[in-house]
């Protein structure tokens, strides 16, 4: 679930919406473009051209490939998950988006766009992503595929079921929230580690800092020790650093999550305490931007 700042991520021609529709049309009079990409990619949209769609699903493709060449899953999902595909929404601006999101998916507006896992434990459930296109471009396609195939793939349960502080629609998770450690660090900071690979500059950047501690990062949540730097940027920075220094404990970690055994999670996450700070802060400072 993204609420901060969105993350560009496909480069698109620029379309104007219909800035005098209704704002009571229903979903299907408003997002008219259906196209199948593959058996677990479907684009929804107002506006897109057929270049543009083919685009989309190309970079969708890319992405599951690479994601499940990464944890090896053999494309074996967790138990009891039947979110066999992930639709995405695209309204053609956000004004369009500002208009009907509410009324369409009953969530916020004020974001870049948003992964709906629904209750993948029931079968027939549909997981949805909703964005739109601004300035030429789609925000957030690829950062919220990896939330769809995360969850598919290492987080056993819906989005009320993981570790975070958030009760925002249209889950309305119950309070109060799970104690501390959450895994927000991990779901954020991995759609951005696999969406953006070694190029994240604005990471990079702020890493030199090194405001942050490891064990404090697993601490992030969405309310709580928030913010766009620490839920992305740095969130983004522990992922690396995990997959790319501490892969066994990674590994260990996914052993616990995907069978949805959230309390042996905690119990790790405590137990590495404080041991790979002083080694993060070493790695941090080896990070450099990518030459252009």
């Amino acid at each position: 679930m993204v609420k901060f700042a969105p993350i560009i991520l496909l480069t698109l021609p620029t379309l104007g919406g219909n800035a005098h529709a209704d704002a009571t049309a229903p979903l299907t009079e408003v997002l008219t473009q259906v196209h199948q990409c593959s058996d677990t990619i479907i684009i929804r949209s107002q506006a897109l051209s057929a270049e543009q769609t083919q685009q989309a699903c190309q970079l969708l493709q890319k992405q599951e490939a690479n994601f499940h060449s990464l944890f090896n899953t053999l494309d074996k999902p967790v138990r009891d998950d039947n979110n066999v595909s992930m639709r995405a929404n695209v309204y053609a601006s956000r004004d369009d988006y500002v208009q009907y999101v509410t009324a369409h998916f009953d969530v916020p507006s004020d974001n870049g766009g948003m992964f709906l896992e629904g209750l993948p434990h029931i079968k027939g459930n549909q997981a949805e992503f909703v964005a739109y296109q601004k300035k030429g471009q789609i925000w957030n396609l690829a950062h919220e595929y990896v939330h769809y195939l995360d969850g598919r793939f290492n987080l056993w349960g819906d989005f009320c079921a993981s570790l975070h502080d958030s009760h925002s629609a249209p889950e309305y998770c119950p309070q109060p929230a799970p104690l501390l450690p959450h895994l927000v660090w991990w779901s954020e900071g991995i759609a951005e580690y696999i969406s953006q690979g070694d190029n994240n500059p604005k990471a990079i950047e702020i890493a030199q800092s090194q405001k942050f501690a490891l064990s404090e990062l697993f601490n992030t949540s969405y309310e709580t020790n928030g913010g766009g730097d620490r839920v992305y940027r740095w969130g983004y920075l522990a992922v690396r650093y995990m997959m790319e220094q501490q892969r066994d404990k990674v590994e260990t970690m996914l052993g616990f999550t995907r069978n949805g055994d959230y309390a042996r999670y905690q119990a790790l996450v405590k137990q590495w305490g404080t041991s790979m700070d002083d080694d993060f802060q070493v790695w941090l400072k080896t990070l450099k931007p990518l030459s252009k």
